[in-house]
């Protein structure tokens, strides 16, 4: 599909640069209208999502009277505070010099160094043909190349 060219822009120089003054104050604004909505747009995305945020806690809070359990925040909460506490390593107290082995000592702290009780297994070297100087029977080899594959079962 052809679409016709744009007409020439007005080159004449009477009254030319007063509608141009004119069509770019409206671009600008324009433009800045359409900031504005897509800010607008942005901002009731995120109050919306607030919203709904805040009803859902004050209905867990609500539930967990009812159900005489810790509210859902609340446990989550302390769960990662808990998990935070017993992963990461302590920092030294104030006044004690910093360790030598950092990261000997963030093993220690995240678990890392302690006895699972799991051991590896003992090496050894699996061959795939036997040894060439250990005694094979050489007849039954050349018998059972020689004989013909058993019949297939269907």
């Amino acid at each position: 599909m052809s679409y016709p060219p744009l007409p020439p822009p007005n080159t004449s120089g009477s009254g030319g640069g007063l509608e141009r003054f004119f069509a770019r104050l409206f671009s600008r604004l324009m433009g800045l209208m359409l900031w504005i909505t897509l800010g607008l747009i942005g901002l009731v995305f995120a109050f919306s999502l607030l919203v709904w945020l805040l009803v859902m806690l004050v209905a867990s809070l609500v539930s967990s009277v009812f159900t005489g359990r810790k509210p859902a925040v609340a446990v989550l909460w302390s769960r990662y505070r808990d998990m935070t506490r017993q992963r990461w390593p302590q920092r030294p107290d104030f006044g004690q010099p910093a360790s030598s082995t950092p990261r000997a000592d963030a093993a220690d702290a995240t678990g890392a160094a302690t006895d699972t009780g799991v051991q590896d297994v003992r090496w050894r070297e699996v061959r795939a043909d036997p040894p060439a100087d250990s005694p094979v029977d050489q007849s039954a080899d050349s018998a059972a190349s020689s004989a013909p594959p058993p019949p297939r079962q269907s």
